[in-house]
C-alpha cells in the first residue's frame, strides 16, 4: 500500500502554454474595475477574450446616434422570439385563418344556396321565358318579386330598384345582336314621336314567350315610371330621393333625407329616375306582335294615369283609342253592339259583346263618374250589367286559365323543409297564354264579382244624384253578391280571383258604412228638429218627433249591425299579412 506522499507526489500541475497578461495597475496599485455592461468601441468590435460581448445591455454612449426605430423594434422582438416560440404562433395562425377561411366559404356557400332557393321560389310564383338568358330571367322574376311586396314578405315596393331591373331587361330584349334578335324596326328605320322618341318594334316573329315577356317588362317599366315621377337619381352615390331632397343650386333649401339615409343626392351627378309613363305605354301601343288584350291593357293604364293627372281631354281620347282598339278585334261589326263614342251597350243587339268591349265600357264609365257626368255614367254601367246578367254559362269541358300558387305558409318545420325542396326539384311550367278578349266571355266562378262591382258604382251613384234609399239598397245586394262569391272561392281550388272579390267586398262594406253613417247624422239633426218643434206644435207634433227617433234608433241599429259584420269579415278581406292597400304603390329612398 502506497503512503499518502507518494501519491501526493505524483500530482503534478500543468503548466500554462503561454503566460497570462499582465493586469494593468493603477499608481496606487489596486487593479481598475470594469463595469459589466460597459464596452468601449473597440471592444464591442474585437473578438471577445474570456466572457461574452452583450452589446444591449450596454448604455449608448452620447456621442453615437439612435438607430431608427423599425430597427430598433426589430432587433427587441428578435431578442425576445425564439425559434420555438416562433413556430408555435406559425402554427396558431395557421390554424386560425384555415379555420377562419372555411367558416367564411360555408357562409358565403350558405348564402349562394339561400340565393338559389329564393330565385326558385319567385320563379314558381311568376314564371319567365325559359330561351331567355339566366340573367334576363333574374331580371324579370326579381322585378316582378318586388312590386308585390306583401307576397315577399316586405312592407314597401323599392320602385327604384323595379326600374333598374327593368332598364337592363329591355336593354338587352331590343338588342338585336343578342337576345333582340329577330326583331326588326317598323318602316324605315323605325318612327320618332315627338316627347316619346322611337316607337316600337316588330316583334311578329318572335315566340309567345318571348312577347309576353317583353309585354311584362313594358309594363312594369310604366307602373315604376309612374310611381318615380318627379324623382332624381344620383349615379355616383346610387342614390333615388324626389327632386325636393336633392341638394344643388335650383333646391337651396333642400328637405332632410329620412332616418337612415346619411348621404343626400347631389344636383351636378343627378339625372331622372325613369323616363316618363307614356313613352312605355305608347312602344307598347305601336308594338307589332302584341295582342288585343296586351294592348287594351296599356291604353286603359294609360288613360287612367291621365285621369290621375287631370289631363280629362288627353284621357278621353285614350278611351276612345282602347274603344277602337276592341272594336277592331271583334268578329262582328262592333257598332252594331256598343255605341262608339259614349261606349253604352245597345240593350236591342243580339249579338254578344266581347271581353274587350265590355271592359273598356266599363273603365269608360268610371271615367265619366269621375267626371261628374252621373247620368251618362249611369248609363253605361246599367247596360254593361245588362249585358254580363245575359251572357251564356260556361260548359263543363271550358277550361280557364291558371297560374302557378306557392305552397301555403306552414309552421311544421319538417313540412316548410319538404315544400323547399319540392321548389326546386320540381321544374317550372311556363302558363298558358291568356284569352285575347276577342270572343264574348261565359259566366264562371268570377261572373258574380264582375257584377256585384258594377252594383257598387251603381248604388254610389244613386245614393250621389237621385234616392238615398235605392242606392243603399244596391250596395246591400252588392255586399251580398260579393261576399258569397269570396266564400265560394275562399272553398274551391282555384284561388287566384279572390283577391278581385275581396277588393269589390271592401269596396261595398266601406261604402255602405259611409251611406249608413251619413244617414245616422241626417236622423239625428231631424230628431232634434222635430223635438223643438214638437213644443212649439199645438198637436201632431210629439207623433212627428217620436217617428223620427224611431227612423234614428232604425239606422243606428244598422250601422252596429255593420260593425259587428265588417270585423267578422276582416280575415277574408285583408288575408294574413295584412299588408293590402299599403303596401303597393309605396317606395323607399335607396
Amino acid at each position: 500500500m502506497l503512503s499518502s506522499r507518494t501519491a501526493l507526489r505524483r500530482v503534478r500541475v500543468p503548466r500554462p502554454a503561454r503566460p497570462l497578461p499582465t493586469p494593468p495597475h493603477r499608481q496606487d496599485g489596486r487593479l481598475p474595475s470594469r463595469p459589466f455592461t460597459h464596452q468601449s468601441c473597440r471592444q464591442l468590435l474585437s473578438s471577445p477574450l474570456d466572457r461574452p460581448q452583450l452589446p444591449f445591455l450596454s448604455p449608448l454612449s452620447g456621442n453615437r446616434p439612435l438607430p431608427p426605430w423599425p430597427i430598433h423594434l426589430r432587433q427587441h422582438f428578435a431578442r425576445l422570439m425564439s425559434t420555438e416560440s416562433r413556430n408555435y404562433y406559425k402554427r396558431r395562425i395557421s390554424r386560425g385563418l384555415n379555420i377562419g377561411l372555411s367558416f367564411y366559404a360555408i357562409l358565403v356557400l350558405f348564402q349562394l344556396i339561400k340565393l338559389g332557393v329564393y330565385q326558385e321560389e319567385i320563379e314558381h310564383q311568376w314564371p319567365t321565358p325559359p330561351e331567355w338568358s339566366w340573367k334576363s330571367r333574374w331580371c324579370l322574376r326579381s322585378a316582378q318579386a318586388l312590386q308585390n311586396p306583401e307576397q315577399i314578405g316586405k312592407l314597401m315596393t323599392n320602385w327604384p330598384m323595379v326600374a333598374g331591373y327593368l332598364r337592363d331587361l329591355l336593354e338587352r330584349l331590343e338588342n338585336m345582336e343578342g337576345e333582340g334578335k329577330g326583331i326588326r324596326k317598323q318602316g324605315d328605320g323605325g318612327f320618332l314621336v315627338e316627347g316619346v322618341g322611337e316607337t316600337g318594334y316588330d316583334v311578329s316573329e318572335k315566340s309567345e314567350p318571348w312577347r309576353r315577356g317583353y309585354f311584362q317588362a313594358l309594363m312594369g317599366a310604366a307602373k315604376s315610371a309612374e310611381s318615380l315621377e318627379g324623382w332624381l337619381t344620383d349615379r355616383k352615390h346610387r342614390i333615388s330621393a324626389p327632386a325636393e331632397y336633392v341638394v344643388g343650386p335650383s333646391n337651396p333649401r333642400p328637405k332632410p333625407m329620412p332616418a337612415g339615409q346619411k348621404q343626400a343626392p347631389e344636383e351636378q351627378y343627378c339625372e331622372p329616375a325613369s323616363p316618363a309613363p307614356e313613352v312605355f305605354y305608347m312602344k307598347i301601343l305601336t308594338t307589332k306582335g302584341f295582342d288585343t288584350r296586351q294592348k287594351l291593357d296599356a291604353a286603359l293604364a294609360y288613360a287612367d294615369w291621365l285621369d290621375y293627372k287631370g289631363l280629362a281631354g288627353t284621357a278621353d281620347d285614350m278611351y276612345r283609342w282602347a274603344m277602337d282598339i276592341a272594336a277592331a278585334g271583334s268578329p262582328v261589326d262592333a257598332t252594331q253592339v256598343v255605341d262608339l263614342e259614349t261606349g253604352t251597350l245597345k240593350p236591342t243587339s243580339k249579338v254578344l259583346p266581347t271581353e274587350n268591349i265590355l271592359r273598356v265600357s266599363t273603365a269608360r264609365a268610371v271615367h265619366e263618374a269621375r267626371q261628374g257626368n252621373l247620368p251618362t255614367a249611369l248609363s253605361i254601367f246599367t247596360s254593361v250589367l245588362q249585358a254580363r246578367r245575359s251572357l251564356p254559362e260556361a260548359s263543363s269541358d271550358t277550361t280557364f286559365p291558371s297560374f302557378p300558387q306557392p305552397p301555403q305558409s306552414t309552421r311544421d318545420p319538417f313540412r316548410r323543409l319538404f315544400n323547399t325542396i319540392k321548389t326546386v326539384l320540381v321544374p317550372v311550367e311556363y302558363p298558358a297564354p291568356l284569352p285575347s278578349g276577342n270572343e264574348p266571355p261565359q259566366r264562371n266562378v268570377t261572373a258574380p264579382c264582375d257584377e256585384a262591382s258594377l252594383m257598387v258604382y251603381i248604388g254610389e251613384i244613386l245614393y250621389a244624384s237621385s234616392s238615398k234609399e235605392k242606392g243603399l239598397a244596391w250596395t246591400r245586394d252588392a255586399v251580398e253578391i260579393a261576399e258569397s262569391a269570396i266564400l265560394r272561392l275562399s272553398r274551391a281550388e282555384d284561388y287566384t280571383p279572390r283577391h278581385r272579390c275581396a277588393d269589390c267586398l271592401r269596396v261595398g262594406l266601406e261604402n255602405w258604412k259611409t251611406m249608413v253613417a251619413s244617414l245616422v247624422a241626417r236622423a239625428k239633426k231631424d230628431e232634434l228638429e222635430s223635438v223643438t218643434n214638437a213644443q212649439k206644435a199645438w198637436f201632431g207634433g210629439q207623433k212627428k218627433a217620436d217617428a223620427r227617433t224611431l227612423e234614428r234608433k232604425r239606422w243606428e241599429a244598422e250601422s252596429m249591425m255593420l260593425d259587428d259584420r265588417i270585423r267578422d269579415l276582416s280575415p277574408v278581406i285583408e288575408g294574413e299579412s295584412g299588408l293590402t292597400g299599403i303596401a303597393p304603390n309605396s317606395s323607399l329612398f335607396v
